[in-house]
């Protein structure tokens, strides 16, 4: 009699088809992620049957005010359209075992590695996240030869003239503390401008980076920051990536609110569990891993991030889901090994607007409050 076994590229597959579900799942970013252009990351695979660079296109909506009866011939808008090119790269890393410990061990090495590996995976996707959602582009003349767009710095990297004007660029996009009033052009100004009385996170805050994010001029060429979905009678609804200070400090503010406004079970209410916060239709969500700027506000203030996110905030390109990789008959067949390869690359969109000459943040606004740090 002959029995079917399972072919090991059969069991490779699965491994690596729950491994991807799970680490990315892990990195709580997952509910966020879609190939939809309504999701604040914008997922793109069509790499993964090859090419080096995908680009995500943007269609600005028509600014001119038509025609009634007059004639449309000769009077026609042309449609602005931008493009923002992603290249994924790579990332890779494995462990190995000598047959020595694989002897005392009774289970297969892939298995044993496969924690560890899964947990290196979401962490260096949650970083990139981080990473993408705080950067700035370099300098103008800065362009990466492949995508055409210029570079992007993580904010920590990010030197003063390069946070300057990523400030300058965005003042329709950058909600600093309790009024726009605090805004400069100069980031470190702005910053100083912020104290722990009026400028911690607060319910009014997450307003008003919504109403600014639903802000269109037409005339300047602004464009709104679409909402994650449109509900009924024209609900709208977005989310925040907060910083766990701010998140904090909103808790704090919520706490009446929530205490009389919803049910006062251990279950159902954010006083007694933990988990997401909702204001007006944005959930805010804790991500403790964000960076604070540092004690740039005022009397020395911490000032951190929130991350107030619509459709299309990030990108993220995929040229190839993760694989195992194994390491095999090394030193006489004494060591092995198994790893973890993928490719991918996530960044923040930027699109330079109808008459403008600065890329701008597409899809966030990006709030900057004083906390204090515990």
């Amino acid at each position: 009699m002959s029995y079917t076994t399972t072919a090991t590229e059969n069991t490779l597959k699965k491994w690596e088809t729950n491994y991807f579900k799970e680490f990315v799942r892990e990195s709580g970013f997952m509910p966020y992620m879609g190939t939809g252009s309504t999701n604040p990351f914008v997922v793109k695979k069509q790499l993964i049957d090859g090419g080096q660079v995908i680009s995500i296109p943007l269609v600005y909506a028509l600014s001119g005010d038509g025609k009634g009866t007059d004639t449309l011939v000769g009077s026609e808008e042309s449609l602005v359209n931008r493009g923002y090119d992603l290249k994924p790269f790579w990332h890779r890393h494995a462990v190995a075992m000598k047959k020595s410990e694989k002897q005392n061990s009774t289970i297969d090495l892939a298995n044993a590695a496969r924690d560890m590996l899964k947990v290196w995976d979401m962490d260096t996707m949650r970083d990139d996240i981080i990473n993408a959602l705080s950067s700035v582009a370099e300098s103008s003349g800065a362009y990466n030869e492949l995508t055409g767009h210029a570079k992007e710095v993580t904010f920590a990297e990010a030197t003063t003239a390069q946070k300057n004007t990523w400030a300058a660029a965005n003042q329709t996009r950058i909600v600093p503390g309790a009024t726009l009033n605090n805004y400069s052009a100069t980031f470190a100004t702005m910053a100083g401008n912020l104290d722990t009385t009026n400028d911690t996170l607060t319910v009014e805050k997450i307003q008003l980076m919504k109403r600014l994010a639903k802000k269109r001029d037409k005339t300047t060429g602004q464009a709104s920051v679409r909402p994650i979905r449109t509900g009924e009678q024209g609900r709208e609804f977005f989310v925040c990536f907060a910083h766990r200070y701010a998140f904090r400090d909103l808790a704090a503010d919520m706490e009446t609110i929530n205490l009389d406004g919803r049910p006062r079970n251990v279950d159902d209410n954010p006083i007694f569990q933990d988990g997401d916060l909702l204001v007006d239709g944005v959930v805010i969500r804790e991500i403790p891993e964000i960076n604070d700027y540092g004690s740039i506000g005022a009397s020395s203030a911490t000032v951190v991030p929130a991350y107030f996110c619509g459709a299309q905030a990030l990108g993220i390109a995929w040229g190839q889901m993760p694989r195992v990789t194994r390491r095999k008959e090394d030193d006489y067949e004494f060591i092995d090994g198994v790893g973890t390869e993928s490719l991918y690359s996530v960044e923040k969109l930027r699109y330079i607007p109808p008459g403008g000459s600065s890329a701008v943040d597409y899809g966030m606004i990006t709030g900057l409050f004083a906390t204090a740090a515990d």
